[in-house]
């Protein structure tokens, strides 16, 4: 069974979907290699092939992670969370590809990474 023909078979069972794992993604790729960075947006390109919707599948890349590891800091933008977040140049839960649309990237509430001009560490 491919990956992509499991991740369609498990969409709609009592699971926890979350990326990272050993879903569609390492199948597909053929070889087993996550490359941070790049496996989160091919997986959540999966996702939505499969039949989730593109916040289905965001959710299952933020909320769901967070609560299968049991980090009930984080996963949600709420007060009292830590505020990790990825702020991008197109909606995501639209187009799913607009998630590689990255403009900047903050880590526990501290800009960690953005546009070269108004970037500083």
């Amino acid at each position: 069974m491919s990956g992509i023909s499991l991740l369609c078979s498990l969409i709609g069972v009592s699971l926890a979907l979350v990326i990272g794992t050993s879903t569609a993604a390492d199948a597909h790729s053929g070889v087993g290699l996550r490359i941070p960075g790049v496996a989160e947006h091919l997986e959540l390109a999966l996702m939505v092939e499969a039949g989730l919707t593109p916040m289905q599948a965001i959710t299952n890349a933020t909320a769901n992670a967070a609560a299968l590891l049991k980090l009930d800091d984080r996963g949600v933008l709420a007060s009292g969370k830590f505020a990790d977040l990825v702020v991008l140049e197109g909606d995501p839960s639209v187009d799913i590809s607009n998630s590689r649309k990255i403009h900047a990237v903050w880590h526990r509430g501290k800009q960690a990474a953005g546009p070269v001009e108004t970037f500083t560490p």
